[in-house]
């Protein structure tokens, strides 16, 4: 166990320690890691002190200290605002970035050891680099929240059928368009899809063999462990042993892509402080005490997040509930729906994201459903802590998502959520008991919405209660929570797998250095036969240029000079020491 041994030191490499799911999930890793007792340092190559979590804030951030930013100056894209590049570009920056830890290592290794664990996650590209070269004697851990490679297919897939979308449209407005046109538009996409097809070829590639060079790989849920198996052809996973400790649940080696679930920061969301009095209030434009519990959704403005499903499930509602329109028994009152995440004003996809929100509210929805969607920026800890708490439910739309920690933050603050049903949330909600699993439709979200609203008969004026009790799905919710993603239960789970990480790269270590030993060794004997061909050939052409004569070196030469001599000395050696030894006499030859 590694309480019979010192703390480790424990080293974090992260591409942009931003605001967003895998950001907080590195963030708990490191704040495990100091509760264990590790000593640990946090290296990335942007960090916004505007835009990052508060323990990685200056001056108040108990993390930042510790805290080294490197490499600023390389751009995220190869041209800056339309995404160009940024694979590649994401891989130099994190090959830069380990390059200078280990600069970083060496220079200081008199007054600070290097570490002992390195923890990489996002891309594996520097693996190689780092075990062979750059920190030789750390360990590696590889922390993949979804291959790099599906998240670019996913992007540049809603990418094409966009542009198909745009073309075909296009095409619709322009049918006097004279043949040439029509080539040129036609060949120009295919020329960019090569291209592109064979820049992704580079980039999964290199994804795919550098992945093994972690020591241990561990994933954030079994949606992202089955892919992973399916995506990275490199990994070989080993033969499961006759132990049954050594086997998981779904019959899997349990060494083998362990799953380590985010946590929750249950203390945080605990002690946060939501201040109820006037001037709290008083800043949040959403909260209207006659109003019933807002619809919230927490997310990045990003397209794969899927956001305006909430929005096209709110306006589902309003066709098919409005009395005038469908002569519905019954009506219910759409409540505010509030929109924040993560939003950086450099990205140009959160900016155009944004735009095509608020397009869609100003275009597609009733001037009565325009004043009950708020869009929030990058909130405050305080307000996200208000928002997860006072919701009717947290409404989260991305599809095929690795985890989602949003689920799981909503839960334990007893909201129920309506999830998409696919990926990480399959493994956090519990269908009917603390929120919904359903299809990315409006119909789909809007019937579960409907579920807990409650609804006005238009005969009666009467009210009738929802088909599910929200506060009693909550309850459930963080009962489930708190038995399944404590922090008890992520600690224990992280020290082993860091002691993990740790042994398994000093087994490694160990062999490497063997090998290292036996390749100086034939290169030593190859050193010495190579040596020893080279006196023979200087030898032979001396012999033959009459320097010296032929028999000098033959292998006559060598008996009558060195072996023969050699030979009658052992033997007059031996006859003397025979001669020196006493003589045995008989009593009765006396």
């Amino acid at each position: 166990m590694m309480d019979d041994r010192p703390p480790l030191r424990v080293l974090f490499l992260h591409l942009d320690w931003g605001i967003g799911g895998a950001e907080q999930l590195m963030l708990q890793l490191a704040q495990a890691s100091v509760v264990l007792g590790h000593s640990i340092q946090l290296w990335t190559t942007k960090c916004d002190p505007h835009h990052c979590f508060a323990p990685l804030k200056p001056n108040t951030g108990a993390l930042h200290p510790l805290l080294h930013v490197v490499g600023q100056w390389i751009p995220p894209t190869l041209l800056i605002g339309n995404g160009v590049g940024r694979a590649l570009c994401s891989n130099v920056r994190l090959l830069y970035l380990s390059y200078q830890v280990s600069r970083h290592i060496y220079r200081h290794r008199v007054h600070e050891p290097p570490p002992d664990v390195i923890v990489l996650d996002g891309l594996p590209t520097p693996l190689p680099f780092l075990q062979y070269f750059w920190a030789p004697t750390a360990s590696l851990l590889f922390y993949c929240h979804f291959p790099d490679q599906l998240l670019t297919t996913a992007q540049t897939a809603a990418m094409i059928n966009m542009e198909t979308n745009d073309e075909q449209h296009d095409k619709n407005n322009n049918e006097n368009t004279s043949a040439t046109e029509t080539r040129t538009t036609t060949v120009q996409p295919q020329m960019q899809s090569v291209r592109k097809g064979l820049y992704r070829q580079v980039m999964d590639g290199l994804e795919n063999r550098t992945l093994p060079f972690a020591d241990t790989i561990v994933v954030n849920s079994q949606f992202t462990r089955q892919t992973v198996l399916n995506t990275f052809s490199s990994l070989q996973q080993p033969p499961i042993g006759n132990n049954d400790s050594d086997v998981d649940v779904n019959g899997n080696s349990a060494d083998f892509l362990p799953v380590l679930y985010p946590a929750l920061d249950t203390t945080a969301l605990d002690n946060a402080t939501v201040h109820q009095d006037a001037q709290f209030l008083s800043t949040l434009p959403y909260y209207d005490p006659r109003q019933p519990p807002p619809l919230v959704s927490l997310n990045r403005y990003e397209c794969k997040k899927n956001i305006k499903l909430l929005l096209e499930a709110i306006l589902w509602i309003h066709n098919n509930n409005n009395n005038n329109n469908n002569h519905n028994e019954n009506t219910v009152t759409i409540p505010p729906v509030v929109i924040a995440g993560g939003y950086d004003p450099t990205n140009m996809e959160n900016i155009e994201y944004r735009g095509e929100l608020q397009q869609f509210v100003e275009t597609q929805l009733p001037s009565s459903l325009q004043s009950k969607i708020w869009f929030r920026h990058s909130i405050s800890d305080v307000e996200r802590t208000f928002l997860l708490k006072h919701a009717l439910a947290v409404v989260y739309t991305p599809a095929l998502e690795h985890f989602g920690i949003v689920p799981v933050e909503a839960m334990y603050c007893e909201t129920p959520v309506i999830a998409v049903n696919s990926g990480g949330p399959r493994e956090t909600v519990v269908p009917g008991v603390t929120g919904f699993l359903c299809e990315p439709t409006p119909a789909a979200f809007g019937q579960a919405i409907l579920q807990l609203l409650p609804s006005t008969s238009t005969a009666t004026s009467t009210s009738s209660k929802p088909l599910y009790d929200a506060k009693v799905m909550g309850q459930a919710a963080r009962r489930h929570v708190v038995t399944r993603f404590g922090q008890e239960r992520f600690y224990q789970q992280w020290k082993q797998y860091v002691e993990m990480a740790w042994q398994k790269g000093r087994v490694r270590q160990q062999r490497q250095q063997a090998a290292r030993h036996l390749i100086h060794t034939l290169i030593a004997v190859a050193d010495l036969v190579v040596t020893l061909w080279i006196m023979v050939l200087a030898v032979k052409l001396l012999q033959r240029w009459g320097v010296v004569p032929p028999t000098m070196f033959s292998i006559k030469a060598w008996h009558a000079t060195l072996w023969q001599p050699l030979i009658q000395w052992f033997s007059v050696a031996v006859a003397n020491e025979q001669q020196e030894q006493p003589v045995a006499v008989d009593e009765e030859d006396l």
